[in-house]
């Protein structure tokens, strides 16, 4: 209930005067680095974003690299083309989130959760932690690249 009720007031509050601090589980993050994500597309390299409620966000064609969303709640983010190079996503919720083309060399996927995530057109062959479980649930195209002796997952 309480974290509903924090997504509730997300959506309902301007997203210009959004306090980072009302997320729940926002533990460790950087109130001003979650502000400046919910404020617009922004570039924000090496932000620290461990547990932050990022739901339904945009940072498309933007720079964070060596981002740490650790925990975080990125369902329905749009991230596609996005230079993640680096970053960390453990234990991320990226359910519905658009990660196409985006740059994920040597970012962490260890425990992310990638239902109906978007890799359409993305290199994966150097993401750590990732397994064929959360390629299973995701959506993969022609165009992604794998790691080898993994097998993609066309959504319809």
């Amino acid at each position: 209930m309480k974290r509903a009720l924090a997504l509730f007031a997300l959506i309902a509050t301007p997203a210009l005067a959004v306090d980072a601090s009302q997320f729940v589980g926002s533990k460790g993050a950087d109130p001003a680095a979650v502000a400046r994500i919910h404020g617009g597309i922004v570039d924000c390299p090496g932000c620290k974003l461990m547990g932050a409620n990022l739901f339904n966000t945009c940072v498309k064609e933007r720079d964070l690299r060596g981002a740490i969303f650790d925990g975080a709640n990125a369902q329905m983010m749009c991230m596609s083309f996005a230079d993640f190079r680096g970053a960390s996503f453990r234990g991320t919720e990226l359910s519905a989130a658009n990660l196409a083309g985006a740059k994920l060399d040597g970012a962490d996927l260890t425990g992310a959760i990638t239902s109906v995530t978007s890799f359409l057109g993305t290199d994966l062959r150097n993401v750590k932690g990732l397994t064929q479980k959360q390629v299973d649930v995701a959506c993969s195209d022609k165009a992604t690249l794998l790691p080898p002796g993994f097998t993609p997952h066309f959504c319809q």
